[in-house]
């Protein structure tokens, strides 16, 4: 059901949090969710399937929030709706979580593919906000739309980390920091 799929993921988030990804067990999440390893295993067959459903599922509610905010206003307030929730996941402390996920991506396989896909539907729904913005005139036509959005988040992610282990875990000066990165970066030049 939903319900105990949900039960595990936030389990395991728990244990993640704890642990790091690594050190937490199969067993421990089983514990963390009060249900037997059997019922855990009919949902998921690894803890990589599970990084990726909690990786998916944290992003599918900031594909909601983007697309909504893409169509409404310009391309800089959207990325910073996503920036904001990516940023607020460091303050909330899932700073260590995410760079055990983009770490883990790059040695597992089915973590890297379960990624990919975020990014794939990420990058093209800012592709979109930024033909979108060069239609109207407020992002600079000369830029490649799949080449700005790979920068900028590639700028979100890096903003994100470095605070991380800096240990700055303000969202507010986080997003004012990339505001100000991607309104430079997106807009026209003044001629």
């Amino acid at each position: 059901s939903g319900r105990a799929r949900r039960q595990i993921l936030d389990a395991a988030i728990a244990c993640f949090r704890r642990r790091g990804f690594h050190q937490a067990t199969m067993q421990e999440i089983c514990a963390e969710a009060s249900m037997s390893a059997g019922a855990l295993y009919r949902y998921f067959a690894s803890k990589a399937e599970i990084i990726g459903a909690i990786a998916e599922d944290k992003h599918a509610e900031t594909d909601v929030m983007f697309l909504d905010a893409a169509r409404k206003g310009s391309a800089v307030d959207a990325l910073s709706l996503v920036a904001r929730d990516f940023f607020q996941k460091f303050a909330d402390g899932d700073g260590a979580l995410i760079a055990d996920i983009f770490a883990e991506s790059i040695r597992d396989d089915a973590i890297a593919d379960a990624l990919h896909k975020i990014n794939a539907r990420s990058t093209a729904y800012c592709i979109e906000a930024i033909k979108t913005g060069q239609a109207r005139g407020d992002v600079d036509r000369k830029l490649d739309p799949k080449q700005a959005a790979n920068v900028l988040f590639a700028a979100i992610e890096g903003i994100g980390l470095r605070r991380a282990f800096l240990r700055e875990s303000d969202p507010d000066a986080a997003l004012a920091d990339f505001r100000e990165l991607a309104q430079r970066y997106l807009s026209p030049p003044h001629e």
